[in-house]
């Protein structure tokens, strides 16, 4: 009798740990996230999520700022496929050479499933695939153009702006986002008063390359500014304040508008709305979790699940996430990153519909 009790439990918990393993296909899986940039909060807040996204599915979670290093980006994705890692939320990838370096990791590696955002994949004069590989991106293109349209809707069209970014070919997303400039201005709804290019990624790079440009600027020669890049938006405004020819000390403020968001955007905006006018962004806490429920599907075999909120199609593999334009004016005294989509963007910011989802992952699963 014993003998009978202790088989029917060992068969209950082997049924057990059967159910559980087909509930949560990707349980105890080790993936990692890898961003060729400096940890900027943006990006951090994506860290946060793909990090309560995989404790809830109960997957190793790692990750790995390379500070804008290409050589160093190389390594730490080489060693994590060595390291037998299961998956890969791969970053940044600069236009050239990453479709050539992610060809042979996935050749070498075929287990090795990888989702990447903002990685152009393009050799021999023409963008690439990578079987098995999903690309994510935002709608860049919008996120500009939501800006620019602020600015011909105030000063109309032939407004003279000022472009913050690197130039072409640095990264993918500043290339795409300035396909939007380009056509405005074309159009002749805008025109390029200027460029400032920071020398490096980082806020106190575009405060210091802005102050020094912005000496040379006649106020009366520009209505306004767009920055490709929210570190290098706060950067500017800075610059912008401390400058009393700017700030609205003497004459008109300069009004500026970024893309991407993050608290301390909110924080400029609430203070200096006249300065800090406007955001056009998606929610990087949802982003975070968009990415890394892409590569759970994937490690789950699962890609017919894989969703495009841009097109709203099922098993693609480029998947766009629609951006938002937050206005300063728009803001309500608390507002804050987390709650942007209750009244101020309800459509587009912070919406669960992007989602791909399975059983095993329902669209609320850390909501």
């Amino acid at each position: 009798m014993r003998k009978f009790v202790a088989l029917s439990l060992a068969v209950m918990l082997l049924f057990v740990m059967v159910a559980t393993a087909a509930a949560n296909p990707v349980a105890g899986k080790k993936v990692a996230y890898i961003m060729m940039l400096p940890p900027m909060t943006i990006f951090q807040m994506w860290r946060d999520a793909c990090a309560d996204l995989t404790k809830a599915l109960d997957v190793e979670f790692e990750f790995f700022f390379c500070d804008g290093e290409f050589n160093r980006w190389q390594d730490t994705i080489r060693t994590c496929a060595t390291a037998g890692y299961d998956g890969l939320l791969i970053s940044h990838g600069p236009g050239d050479g990453s479709y050539v370096f992610l060809k042979e990791i996935a050749e070498e590696y075929p287990d090795l499933k990888m989702v990447v955002f903002d990685t152009p994949f393009f050799a021999d004069g023409q963008d690439q695939k990578l079987p098995g590989v999903t690309q994510l991106f935002q709608e860049d293109k919008s996120l500009v153009t939501v800006l620019l349209d602020q600015f011909v809707e105030k000063f109309g069209e032939g407004v003279r702006l000022i472009k913050v970014w690197r130039g072409p070919n640095y990264l993918s997303p500043f290339d795409r986002r300035e396909v939007g400039w380009q056509e405005y201005e074309a159009a002749g709804k805008i025109v390029m008063a200027g460029e400032i290019q920071p020398l490096q990624d980082t806020v106190d790079s575009a405060n210091t390359v802005a102050a020094a440009y912005l000496q040379g600027v006649n106020r009366d020669d520009v209505d306004g500014l767009v920055a490709y890049y929210d570190a290098y938006g706060q950067g500017v405004y800075n610059a912008i304040l401390e400058n009393d020819n700017f700030n609205g000390a003497r004459g008109d403020v300069l009004p500026m508008a970024a893309v991407d968001l993050d608290p301390v955007d909110i924080t400029y905006m609430l203070t200096r709305p006249d300065i800090w006018t406007a955001a056009g962004t998606t929610d990087w806490t949802l982003n975070g979790e968009i990415a890394m429920r892409l590569l759970m599907l994937q490690l789950a075999g699962e890609y017919d699940k894989i969703y495009d909120p841009a097109s709203g199609q099922y098993g693609v593999d480029v998947v766009e996430v629609p951006g938002s334009a937050i206005l300063a004016v728009d803001l309500k005294p608390d507002s804050t990153v987390d709650d942007l989509g209750e009244g101020v963007t309800p459509d587009t910011y912070g919406n669960l519909s992007y989602l791909s989802v399975a059983d095993w992952m329902p669209a609320d699963l850390i909501h």
